[in-house]
C-alpha cells in the first residue's frame, strides 16, 4: 500500500513539473514573439520615416536590450530628424560605443548634425575620421547641404576640401592617363585619307572609366577601359558584334603612349596568340592606334590594325 501511495505522490509531482515547464515554455515563446513583433513594428516605422513612432518604439526596445547597436543608431536617426540634436548626438555616440558595424554611417550623420548646429570643428573631427575610414564617397559629402558652411568657411574650407578629395575616387593622376583619347573621332587607315569608321570615346563612372564605341559600317565594338589602383595597371575589355573578345592590361610607356597587352594573361596561353595595342597621341591632336599580334611569344609581330583617330 505504501508503495502505491508513494507512486501516486511522485506521479503527481512529475505531472506538476511537466505542467510548469510547459507553461514556462509557452510564456517564453509568447515573450519572444512579442519581442519580434515589436522589433518588426519599430523597423517598419523607421522605413516609413514615421520618426516619432520609431523613436518611441526603439526607446522601448532599448529598455530591455540597451546594448543593441542597430536600435541605438536608428533611435539617433529618428531623434535627429525630429529636431532633438542633444539626444540624437548622445544616441549616435552610444551606437559607436556599442560597436555599430557601419561606423561611417554613424559618423556621417553625426557630422551632419554637428555642422547643422554650427559646431564646425566637431563636425570636421567626424569628417576627418571618415577620410581615414574611406567612406562614404566624397560626392555624397559634397552634396550634403549641412556641409555648405564648411565649404565656404575661410578657416575650415581647405580642411573640408581635403576630406572631400580624399573620399572622392579616381582623382589620382593615373586615372587621367588615357584622357588624350576622349572625344569624337573619324578613323582612317594609316597612310590613307579615307574615313573607314567613327568612334566615340567617353569618360564614364565619374571619371573612373573610359568607354569606346566604335562603328565601321555594320561592324561595331565597345570597350571598357579603367585604371586599377590595386594592380597599378590600365585594363581594357573589348567586345564586338562579331563576338570577338579581347582583354588587355598595361599603362603609359616612357614616351607617353598607352600600351596594353595580353601577354601575361591566361587568354594568351589558351589562344597561343599575344595581342599588343598601342595608342600614341600625336602633335596634331590625332591619335594613332596600332594593334599587333604575335604567334611566337613576341619574337615577331604582324599588324592587325593601324588607324589614325582624327578629332572631329
Amino acid at each position: 500500500m505504501q508503495f502505491f501511495l508513494s507512486f501516486f505522490r511522485h506521479r503527481s509531482a512529475y505531472r506538476g513539473a511537466v505542467y510548469l515547464l510547459a507553461v514556462s515554455g509557452f510564456a517564453c515563446a509568447v515573450t519572444a514573439n512579442a519581442g519580434a513583433d515589436a522589433q518588426q513594428s519599430a523597423d517598419e516605422q523607421f522605413a516609413a520615416q514615421a520618426w516619432s513612432e520609431a523613436a518611441t518604439a526603439y526607446r522601448a526596445l532599448l529598455t530591455d536590450d540597451p546594448g543593441n547597436a542597430t536600435n541605438r543608431f536608428r533611435l539617433a536617426r529618428a531623434l535627429h530628424e525630429l529636431g532633438e540634436p542633444d539626444a540624437a548626438q548622445a544616441a549616435y555616440q552610444q551606437a559607436l560605443e556599442a560597436d555599430y558595424p557601419r561606423e561611417p554611417q554613424v559618423r556621417y550623420h553625426l557630422a551632419r548634425l554637428l555642422a547643422g548646429e554650427g559646431r564646425e570643428e566637431l563636425a570636421l573631427v567626424q569628417l576627418d575620421r571618415l577620410a581615414e575610414l574611406g567612406a562614404p564617397n566624397g560626392r555624397v559629402i559634397a552634396a550634403t547641404s549641412e556641409f555648405s558652411s564648411l565649404e565656404n568657411d575661410p578657416e575650415y574650407g581647405p580642411r573640408y576640401a581635403r576630406v572631400v578629395e580624399t573620399l572622392t575616387p579616381c582623382t589620382a593622376l593615373e586615372f587621367r592617363h588615357f584622357d588624350f583619347w576622349l572625344g569624337e573621332w573619324d578613323v582612317s587607315a594609316a597612310g590613307s585619307a579615307g574615313v573607314i569608321a567613327s568612334s566615340r570615346i567617353l569618360s564614364a563612372q565619374d571619371g573612373c572609366a573610359v568607354t569606346e564605341h566604335y562603328t565601321a559600317g555594320g561592324f561595331t565594338g565597345t570597350s571598357l577601359n579603367f585604371y586599377d589602383s590595386t594592380t597599378g595597371q590600365w585594363h581594357q575589355s573589348w567586345m564586338s558584334n562579331g563576338g570577338g573578345a579581347v582583354h588587355l592590361a598595361g599603362g603609359l610607356d616612357a614616351a607617353g603612349a598607352m600600351q596594353m597587352t595580353d601577354a601575361d594573361l591566361a587568354v594568351s596561353e589558351i589562344s597561343g596568340t599575344v595581342n599588343k595595342v598601342t595608342w600614341t597621341p600625336r602633335e596634331d591632336g590625332s591619335v594613332r592606334q596600332l594593334w599587333e599580334q604575335s604567334s611566337d611569344q613576341g619574337e615577331s609581330w604582324a599588324v592587325v590594325f593601324d588607324g589614325i583617330y582624327t578629332r572631329r
